[in-house]
């Protein structure tokens, strides 16, 4: 089954259901046809602007002020929701406020950390891939200054 397919039946399922997170989510995607992993379905969820709510996941149209949300300011968002973070080889670990790993995770793939491969964000935690050790703590280093 192909991507647009999967993604409107996550949009049917957001609509339908308003799962409180990714793995009520997976498991009516399961239950529909689709098995798919947990950096897929955070794929899907960024790409299409899914809202995370104290209610669950909202369609960006079905959400308070009705518009898809804005990263404007990228290190505003990083600031606000992160926690902790913590290098571990040529990973990095990033413990965020309850549903703040998406946008913190989104914020990160803007290009503007050269370290930065890659990102898999859950709920609460993001995991970010690197190139090496060295390269994991120069980019811990510089969120934890960002962060202060």
């Amino acid at each position: 089954m192909s991507k647009r397919t999967r993604q409107q039946v996550v949009l049917e399922i957001v609509a339908e259901r308003r799962p409180p997170n990714q793995a009520a989510l997976a498991a009516e995607l399961e239950r529909r046809g689709f098995c798919v992993t947990q950096a897929t379905l955070s794929r899907d969820i960024a790409e299409l602007a899914l809202v995370k709510s104290r209610h669950g996941y909202l369609r960006p149209e079905d959400a308070p002020g009705n518009s898809k949300p804005q990263l404007a300011d990228p290190r505003g968002t990083i600031r606000r929701l992160v926690l902790k973070v913590t290098p571990a080889q040529n990973l990095v670990v990033i413990r965020t406020a309850v549903g703040g790993a998406q946008p913190v995770g989104l914020a990160l793939d803007d290009g503007a950390h050269p370290e930065v491969l890659g990102t898999i964000a859950g709920d609460d935690t993001v995991l970010v891939v690197t190139g090496d050790r060295a390269a994991a703590n120069i980019f811990a280093s510089r969120l934890l200054e960002l962060i202060g």
